[in-house]
């Protein structure tokens, strides 16, 4: 009895919602894809630069390497970056071989090879960072990458820009046949993600000779919406 009592009111919701999911099932639909894009400025860096060193024995090399890498960590310390900042990526160490006609392969030197990558925190000393890398024995600078440490705002402007745009599309054409906008049907997105703004290692070894200045402008970001109106009969 008591079981009753209780579906019997389900019952009635579900009858009474019915007709109003089939009248809406019989509504006219406006489909409308809507863009929108949004810049924001970089607030961090990541810099991958090597030390590459030769010597005729493997102690050399190694000891050359070794005393530039810290010269090298020592320089970045003095412009502020911290120490959990300054990561190894990859140490390698090799023979070299002559290749002379004639002969057997000879060992000819050794090769040690160390790059360090660097969070860089404070965007406005990447130019003076990468400077005193070189100055203080750095021989590679593979990458220089300026990104967005939180992409919440430009993701949400992006796409609040492309539901307006959506909309707007939307209000002209319903307008153009007569009709208003009664409900939403469908909704869906596709938003991408923010990528870096790269410089490559040529670019930057360039600065050598000369005090570098690098300019991380905006980074933007896209969005694309597709949302299913509702139209009045």
């Amino acid at each position: 009895m008591r079981l009753a009592r209780l579906f019997l009111p389900v019952m009635a919701l579900t009858l009474l919602f019915s007709p109003l999911a089939q009248a809406a099932e019989e509504l006219p639909v406006l489909s409308v894809d809507g863009r929108g894009s949004a810049s924001i400025a970089p607030d961090q860096a990541e810099l991958v630069i090597g030390v590459v060193s030769q010597g005729r024995s493997a102690s050399q090399a190694q000891a050359e390497n070794a005393q530039k890498s810290a010269a090298i960590t020592q320089a970045l310390k003095g412009l502020g970056v911290a120490a959990s900042d300054i990561q190894s990526r990859n140490y390698s160490f090799h023979p070299n071989y002559s290749n002379k006609e004639g002969r057997s392969r000879e060992i000819s030197g050794y090769t040690a090879s160390h790059s360090l990558r660097v969070h860089i925190r404070d965007i406005a000393k990447a130019g003076k960072i990468v400077d005193a890398a070189l100055n203080a024995g750095a021989n590679e600078v593979n990458s220089l990458q300026y990104s967005v440490s939180d992409q919440s705002s430009v993701r949400k402007a992006a796409l609040s820009q492309a539901i307006a745009d959506a909309r707007n599309k939307a209000n002209i054409i319903a307008s153009g046949l007569g009709r208003q906008i009664v409900g939403i049907k469908n909704v869906s997105e596709n938003t991408g993600y923010i990528e870096a703004r790269s410089y490559n290692g040529d670019m930057l070894m360039a600065s050598k000779a000369a005090a570098t200045n690098i300019e991380p402008g905006v980074i933007s970001l896209d969005a694309n919406v597709h949302i299913e109106y509702l139209l009045s009969k």
